[in-house]
C-alpha cells in the first residue's frame, strides 16, 4: 500500500503555471495547433460549466488578460505542449498584443455544457486545408483523444487510466490506517515533494512582500508588522497562503505544485503544514510525512466531492487535508483528529466556489485560519456533536454526507453561479 500511495502522490502533485482551468484550455489549444500543421483560422472550444466558471475572471499567467479567449490565443501562438500544465511558460515580450491580433483575425468560439461537472475540454482547430481535434477529460492534463482531418491518431476514451482521477488506493483506508502507512515512509520515499515545498513557499513569500491581486497576504503581513494582529502560527499561515494565491491569481509567473488539479488546493494543503512544521522545529522526515498526509487526505475528499465542484475545494478538501496533518503534528489521537474534521465540515461546508479569481485569496485566508482554529478547539475538547447538521455518527458518514451534498444538494448551483457571473459581464 505504501508504494501505491507514493505513486498516487507522484501522479497528482504536479507543477502548474497559472490557474489550471485556463491553462488546460491553452494546453489543448497548443496540441490542436501542432496537429493542424498550418496557420489556425478558427478554433471551437467546448468546456464543462465548472471550467468555464473558473476561467472567466482569473489572469492568464504572464499577462494582464483574463478569460478563456486569451488562453486559446496564447496556447495556439506560444504554447509548448511538452510542458503540459506549464504550457505557457516563457512567453515572449509582446505576447498579449499578438494574442489580441489573433483574436481579431481568427474565428474563436467558446461554449460550455450546462450541468457537466467533471473536467471536459474539447478544442477543434481549423486551417485552410486541415482540421484537428483534442479532448481532455477527468483531469486537467489528461488528453484522451488526438484527431486530424477526422482520422484518430490517439484514442484513450475507453481507458483513461488512473490519470483520470478515479477513486484509488486511498479510498480503501481510514485516517488511522493512512497515518500508520505514511509513518513508514522515509525521506528517500518522499523527497520528490521537496520541489513542491520550494515552489509553493517561493510564491508565498513573494505574495506577502508585493501587493498583487486583492493584496490579502500583503495586507495581513502589514497588520502583523504594525502589531494590530499577532504573528502566530495561524496568522502567519493565513498571510503566506493568501499571498501565494494573490500572486498566482493575478498572473504572476511562478509555478506552484497543484493537488488534484488545483494550484490553490496545493497551496492550501501545503503552506500551513510547512509553517507548522517549522514552528515545531520538526525535521525533514516529519515535514515530508505531514505533506504526504495532507495531500492524500485532500485527494480523498476531492474524490468524494468531485475534482470540480460547487463547493470550494480549498476550504473543504484542502482544509481537511491540512487539518489531519496539523492534528498529527500536535500528537492528537485519530479519533480526536476525526472530531476536528467534523468541526471543519460543520463550519466551512457552505463556502461555495464562484470561480477562480484574485478574490480567491480571501477564501484561502478564511479557510486556513478556520481550519487551524478548528483543530486547536478539537484538541481542547470543543467538538461539534455527531448528528448535528450534516455531521455524521462516524467520520465516514460525515464524508458520505459531504459527497451527497456536493452531487445532489448543489445540483444546478454551478449553472446559477455562472449565470450571475455572465450577467455582470454584459
Amino acid at each position: 500500500m505504501k508504494t501505491e500511495l507514493i505513486e498516487q502522490l507522484k501522479r497528482e502533485i504536479k507543477p502548474a503555471l497559472g490557474c489550471t482551468e485556463p491553462v488546460a484550455v491553452a494546453y489543448a489549444a497548443s496540441i490542436a495547433k501542432n496537429l493542424l500543421g498550418e496557420k489556425v483560422k478558427a478554433v471551437d472550444v467546448t468546456v464543462n460549466s465548472n471550467l468555464y466558471k473558473n476561467g472567466m475572471g482569473v489572469f492568464v499567467p504572464g499577462t494582464q488578460k483574463t478569460g478563456l479567449f486569451y488562453s486559446v490565443a496564447l496556447g495556439v501562438l506560444f504554447g509548448d505542449e511538452s510542458k503540459v500544465l506549464e504550457v505557457l511558460e516563457g512567453m515572449p515580450r509582446g505576447a498579449e498584443n499578438k494574442a489580441e491580433r489573433f483574436l481579431k483575425e481568427a474565428d474563436v468560439r467558446i461554449e460550455y455544457l450546462p450541468g457537466k461537472t467533471e473536467v471536459y475540454v474539447e478544442v477543434v482547430a481549423k486551417g485552410e486545408k486541415h482540421s484537428s481535434r483534442v479532448l481532455i477529460v477527468k483531469s486537467h492534463g489528461n488528453v484522451v483523444l488526438r484527431e486530424r482531418n477526422g482520422i484518430i491518431i490517439d484514442d484513450r476514451r475507453e481507458d483513461p487510466g488512473k490519470e483520470a482521477g478515479s477513486k484509488e488506493e486511498i479510498s480503501e483506508l481510514n485516517i488511522k490506517e493512512l497515518i500508520r502507512v505514511i509513518q513508514r515512509m522515509t525521506v528517500k520515499d518522499l523527497e520528490f515533494l521537496n520541489p513542491a515545498i520550494e515552489a509553493n513557499m517561493k510564491i508565498a513569500k513573494h505574495g506577502v512582500k508585493n501587493k498583487r491581486g486583492v493584496g490579502v497576504g500583503y495586507t495581513l503581513e502589514k497588520l502583523m508588522e504594525k502589531k494590530i494582529m499577532k504573528r502566530d502560527w495561524i496568522n502567519k499561515s493565513k498571510a503566506l497562503t493568501a499571498g501565494a494565491s494573490d500572486a498566482r491569481m493575478s498572473g504572476e509567473v511562478f509555478p506552484v505544485y497543484s493537488c488534484g488539479g488545483s494550484g490553490n488546493q496545493g497551496l492550501a494543503a501545503s503552506i500551513p503544514v510547512i509553517v507548522m512544521a517549522e514552528a515545531l522545529n520538526f525535521g525533514e522526515e516529519d515535514l515530508l510525512q505531514g505533506l504526504a498526509l495532507s495531500f492524500l487526505v485532500t485527494l480523498y475528499v476531492k474524490q468524494r466531492i468531485g475534482r470540480l465542484s460547487a463547493l470550494c475545494g480549498c476550504g473543504v478538501a484542502a482544509g481537511v487535508g491540512s487539518a489531519v496533518a496539523i492534528g498529527n503534528f500536535m500528537g492528537m489521537k485519530p479519533e480526536v483528529i476525526e472530531g476536528g474534521i467534523n468541526n471543519i465540515v460543520g463550519n466551512l461546508t457552505g463556502m461555495v466556489c464562484d470561480g477562480a479569481k484574485p478574490g480567491c485569496a480571501l477564501k484561502l485566508s478564511t479557510s486556513v485560519g478556520t481550519v487551524m482554529e478548528m483543530m486547536f478547539l478539537a484538541k481542547e475538547g470543543a467538538l461539534i456533536q455527531p448528528g448535528e447538521g450534516i455531521v455524521g455518527r462516524k467520520i465516514e458518514d460525515t464524508l458520505n454526507h459531504l459527497e451527497t451534498l456536493s452531487y445532489q444538494g448543489m445540483e444546478g448551483a454551478d449553472d446559477t453561479i455562472l449565470k450571475i457571473m455572465i450577467s455582470q459581464q454584459s
